[in-house]
């Protein structure tokens, strides 16, 4: 080759030297743009001298400036990164990059954080990996550095409503979870691993209902999971049963809906389980109890329907009734009568034995006089048989004396009251044999003088009111009083009211007054008034309560068959009271 051709081709490779390093350096600036343009630090240490060169953008990052810190190529590790860390961060970032350095075909990423200019800490992003230009060349660690500060607040906040939501779904007693494609659970709250059975959540991630229910109900949630997944339609509320761990048949109101992701497409599927076994229960004892009210209600209907029957033939049988109730209060008052006589017969016979038990016992006189002889010759016993024995003689005999005084007075009580209850024997009886003497057997409904009743009942009655001093007051205005009845059952309510009233008055009144009104018009109308015990509104409201009495020996069939009878003559019978110790008042009511 000459000389010429020599230095020709060095000129050429001069020339393609210059143009080679001219494209480098235009290729250098194009990085170093496009770092500066992204705001990425750039880092590169040189291990032998451990020197660590950064771009103005690393101190940037940190509110700092390069000119504060020595680029030079000394030894400036620790100043430049060490010694910016955050203690908690150090050593898991030096760590991390010592074993880049240890082992060169490793990559070193860490994240930590770094001391800002004005106090505060910033998250960091390194990034980096051995570089070696050349067998011969130092070894060195090129890398990036970029603030994560707001990316890593908002994995915080991320993190911390994570851990809210997760608390809040594992303490809500409804069943919550989440499936992916193919229906294996990715998310079990603690009420939906409690209801499958399970003791915690890993037991059944993973899994699909298939796997979890080993029965109609797994095969059941697997192809509603898959239907959802397919067409896209959501399930809402829909109820259904399931088995708790102790095999107890439960209801669950489901709602299973389709989770999307940005392009639409079908990621995921959420459930969400009501517990409704309570209101299910509910429910079927509502429905059973609605049942029965309906079944009950039908009755009632029936019945009501058969009681409408039974009036219009109560109505149809009216007048033939009417006759029965009268036959049927004769009966009734026969019975009171017959009652009160018996009444009567066996408080005679109780004081008969009183006397007879009286009787029995020793002579009254004959003890009185053994009680004086004694008495009188106390002394001389006492000589025979000691003081203190003939003292106790003397106190036993005047004890036995006094105890036959009581019972001859008990006696003579027995006797007064016996002599009363006679007389009222008495009364009964002759008010009884002019019933009978004037009212022969069964009476057809016939004319009756209401105003020749009251004087009847009034003779008959006479001389019991006049025994007591009971003043008889007996007002009849002018008019008609004639009505269609039977004349013995009247005149048995007129005298079983007038005996009431002679009864309730005081014996020992000052006044003593029994009132009878009576007029005639469109209806007539009798009212007896007493001026006697009266009566509370408590016991007014049972007066016609068959077998309700105020007496100690009544029947409680006085009142009630009064205003039976007046009933069966079309009339109206009621009795009245201000109070007790106000009298009472007593109003009969025909139509005229």
């Amino acid at each position: 080759m000459t000389l010429t051709n020599m230095h020709a081709e060095m000129q050429d490779k001069n020339i393609s030297s210059k143009i080679s390093e001219k494209a480098a350096l235009k290729e250098l600036e194009r990085y170093k743009a496009f770092i500066s343009a992204s705001e990425i630090g750039a880092w590169e240490y040189f291990a032998e001298s451990e020197f660590l060169w950064c771009n103005d953008i690393y101190f940037r990052l940190l509110g700092r400036d390069i000119k504060d810190f020595d680029m030079s190529g000394a030894s400036n590790l620790k100043s430049c990164w060490v010694e910016l860390l955050h203690p908690e961060d150090r050593e898991a970032a030096i760590s991390s990059f010592n074993n880049v350095l240890n082992n060169p075909k490793d990559t070193f990423e860490t994240y930590f954080r770094m001391l800002h200019s004005n106090g505060s800490w910033v998250w960091m992003w390194s990034r980096g990996s051995v570089f070696k230009d050349g067998d011969n060349a130092q070894l060195a660690v090129i890398g990036t550095l970029v603030d994560i500060t707001h990316h890593k607040k908002a994995e915080e906040i991320i993190q911390r409503e994570r851990i809210m939501l997760r608390t809040l779904i594992d303490n809500l007693p409804d069943t919550i979870y989440v499936k992916d494609r193919e229906g294996r659970k990715i998310i079990a709250n603690r009420a939906d691993v409690e209801c499958i059975g399970a003791a915690t959540e890993e037991e059944v991630l993973g899994k699909t209902d298939l796997e979890l229910f080993n029965n109609d109900i797994g095969r059941r949630g697997y192809e509603d999971d898959m239907h959802i997944m397919k067409t896209g339609v959501p399930i809402i509320n829909n109820d259904e049963y399931f088995l708790d761990a102790t095999g107890k048949m439960r209801w669950l109101q489901t709602t299973k809906i389709p989770i999307r992701n940005e392009r639409g497409k079908i990621i995921r599927l959420l459930g969400i389980g009501h517990d409704v076994t309570l209101r299910r229960e509910s429910d079927e004892k509502l429905k059973e109890l609605n049942k029965g009210l309906k079944e009950q209600s039908e009755e009632l209907k029936k019945k009501a329907e058969d009681l409408n029957v039974l009036n219009r033939q109560l109505e149809e049988q009216k007048e033939q009734q009417l006759e029965k109730a009268i036959a049927q209060g004769k009966f009734e008052i026969a019975s009171e009568f017959l009652h009160d006589i018996g009444n009567a017969m066996v408080g005679l016979g109780a004081h008969l034995n009183r006397i007879n038990q009286s009787l029995g016992k020793n002579n009254l006189d004959n003890l009185k006089s053994l009680s004086a002889f004694l008495k009188t010759n106390e002394t001389q016993i006492a000589g025979a048989i000691g003081a203190n024995k003939a003292g106790a003689l003397v106190s036993i005999t005047d004890g036995i004396v006094s105890e036959q005084a009581v019972n001859s007075a008990d006696i003579q009580k027995s006797v007064t009251e016996l002599l009363n209850i006679i007389t009222h024997i008495q009364e009964i009886l002759n008010i009884q044999r002019q019933l009978v003497k004037n009212h022969k057997g069964m009476q057809e409904r016939k004319p009756v003088n209401m105003e020749t009743i009251i004087h009847d009942c009034r003779s008959m009655l006479f001389a019991t009111i006049d025994k007591k001093g009971i003043q008889l007051k007996v007002n009849i205005k002018p008019g008609n009083y004639t009505i269609k009845g039977d004349h013995t059952k009247l005149m048995q309510v007129i005298l079983n009211i007038l005996k009431n009233s002679i009864e309730a008055i005081d014996p020992n009144a000052e006044e003593k007054i029994i009132s009878i009104d009576m007029s005639a018009g469109d209806v007539l109308q009798l009212t007896i008034t007493d001026n006697g015990s009266g009566f509370s509104e408590q016991t007014a409201s049972l007066f016609f309560v068959r077998g309700f009495t105020t007496k100690k020996s009544g029947t409680g069939l006085g009142l009630y068959n009064c205003r039976t009878i007046i009933e069966s003559h079309i009339g109206s019978f009621n009795i009245a009271s201000p109070g007790p110790g106000l009298g009472a008042t007593t109003t009969i009511k025909f139509s005229v």
